[in-house]
């Protein structure tokens, strides 16, 4: 098929480029409804996108658009080259700043490793599935509903420059809601789960963890209000909290002129007195389903360093945005490496602090830093004794809070993050029930 796609790409007039992505997908799903398998299913896809580019002048200065198309394998030729057509057409009303696609590179790339490789998924399900429920086991709560996806994926990319890449990877998916009823009404709670190699016992924690949770949450009572009290994050929102950085340090946004960070500056401040930040970008983290060995233009990844110790080293970004900055091209990369801090997070707790595990939504605005969330289950420490809590909210922004906040020494993995496992925060606004 990618043979009819380049001879139909290469008989069209007037393109400058063009790339062709095909990602073939095999998977297999379970649906359960308490422990009762519900459905099983699978399905086999394959997907091809195809990118063309038109190159163009005006007042003196080289352009290049570009537009891409959806191409189904049950397609005949005539349609293939009618979608390429429009997408050609479509090319040339984009005015982007010219930039080279990529060549080939000489790197050798190692494979990604998945111990889902060495069996059948078929064979993998039931040992995932009996991870999943091996902490089901309370009176008063249950994992009410569960779906588990695995998914074998297989991606090649070519372009008109010569690159000709392919790799494998393995995607497991597992998203289920945890119930917990003491008296009144039932809790619920939600997770969603991302892995690319057999890991059970993550998958036992993680329930386990959730039920644990539901019954916190059962028995919460009403945030209180809150002045001065520090604030610890745990859990999904401190990945969030440090998508500021990320952003901050894109070659994109730098180029668009969202972010006003400056290589060789430290983005939190010149009077820091908690932690600073080290961040690097890693493409072969072990279990992450966005490892990968090139980015969506086919450039060779490895191991980026972004910040060290709070100042910015370099911008990040794929082949097109760090050519505008003349910035060494990075590639993008969708893994995250963040060094743990100075203490533990025993230390951390030693006063009074509001710690918040659950939210019905945390949001980090990563542009201007603004982050607020809705708490749906926190731990409240006043000095003697800790209680779980439920409700309320609070906010801040991050240019107000980066000069003196803590990260814990403790690190935990979730997919593509590895990181500190809280975040400890001063000067955030509490709003109490």
């Amino acid at each position: 098929m990618i043979e009819r796609i380049k001879d139909i790409l290469n008989e069209m007039p007037g393109l400058a480029g063009w790339k062709i992505i095909r990602q073939w997908v095999e998977s297999s799903e379970l649906f359960f409804v308490g422990q009762r398998l519900d459905m099983n299913r699978g399905k086999k896809v394959e997907h091809y996108q195809v990118t063309v580019y038109k190159d163009f002048k005006a007042d003196g200065k080289k352009y290049r658009g570009s537009s891409t198309t959806s191409i189904h394998p049950t397609m005949l030729s005539d349609e293939i080259k009618r979608a390429i057509g429009a997408a050609s057409l479509a090319a040339t009303y984009v005015k982007n700043e010219y930039y080279p696609l990529v060549k080939p590179s000489v790197l050798d790339q190692p494979s990604l490793r998945s111990g889902f490789s060495t069996d059948s998924r078929s064979a993998w399900l039931p040992k995932l599935s009996e991870a999943l429920y091996r902490a089901d086991r309370y009176q008063q709560g249950r994992i009410n509903s569960a779906e588990l996806f695995l998914s074998q994926i297989k991606k090649r990319l070519v372009n008109s420059a010569g690159v000709d890449v392919e790799y494998e990877k393995y995607r497991g998916e597992l998203e289920f809601i945890t119930n917990w009823q003491e008296e009144g009404e039932e809790v619920e709670l939600y997770k969603k789960l991302d892995f690319s190699d057999f890991q059970p016992a993550l998958l036992t924690s993680e329930t386990e963890k959730m039920l644990e949770m539901s019954r916190e949450k059962a028995r919460a009572v009403p945030t209180p209000i809150l002045n001065n009290c520090p604030v610890i994050l745990t859990g999904d929102s401190v990945e969030e909290f440090f998508n500021y950085y990320l952003v901050q340090s894109a070659a994109q946004y730098v180029y668009e002129r969202i972010s006003t960070a400056k290589i060789g500056e430290n983005i939190q401040g010149s009077k820091v007195k908690g932690d600073l930040i080290s961040l690097k970008l890693d493409p072969f983290i072990d279990g992450s389903t966005e490892s990968a060995p090139y980015d969506q233009q086919g450039f060779p990844l490895r191991p980026t360093t972004v910040f060290e110790k709070g100042v910015l080293q370099r911008y990040w970004g794929n082949q097109r945005f760090c050519h505008y900055l003349g910035a060494e091209t990075t590639g993008e990369i969708n893994n995250v490496v963040i060094e743990g801090g100075t203490y533990p997070v025993s230390t951390l707790k030693k006063e009074p602090y509001l710690e918040l595990l659950a939210f019905s939504d945390f949001h980090m605005d990563p542009l201007i830093g603004d982050f607020a969330g809705e708490i749906r289950l926190g731990r409240y420490y006043d000095g003697e004794k800790t209680v779980a809590v439920t409700g309320g909210s609070i906010s801040g922004n991050i240019k107000e809070v980066q000069e003196c906040m803590y990260l814990s020494k403790e690190v935990k993995q979730n997919n593509n993050y590895i990181g500190p496992e809280s975040l400890k925060l001063s000067n955030v606004s509490i709003a109490g029930n």
